[in-house]
C-alpha cells in the first residue's frame, strides 16, 4: 500500500506530516485530507488560532505533490 503524507499550509509555510498514512490510493488520501481540513476548521473556530487554514498539500513517498485540497474549496457556500 501506497503511503501519502499530508502536509498543512497556513500563512504560506508548510506544517510537514512526518508520518505519513498507508492508504489504498490517491482517492482515499483525498478524501482523509478532506476530513482533516474539516478538523482543523472546527479547532480554529474553538480555540480562536491566528492564521486561517489555506491548504492541504498531499505528497507521495518521494515527496512528489500529488494534490493540494485549498481549505476555502471544502467550506460550505454559505460561509465563503
Amino acid at each position: 500500500m501506497p503511503r501519502f503524507f499530508i502536509h498543512s499550509r497556513r500563512g504560506g509555510k508548510i506544517a510537514r506530516d512526518l508520518e505519513g498514512q498507508d492508504l489504498p490510493g490517491l482517492e482515499a488520501a483525498q478524501a482523509a485530507a478532506t476530513a482533516t481540513v474539516r478538523e482543523l476548521f472546527a479547532d480554529d473556530i474553538k480555540h480562536s488560532k491566528g492564521l486561517p487554514l489555506e491548504a492541504m498539500v498531499i505528497v507521495d513517498e518521494n515527496g512528489k505533490e500529488l494534490m493540494t485540497i485549498r481549505a476555502k474549496d471544502i467550506l460550505p457556500e454559505s460561509l465563503k
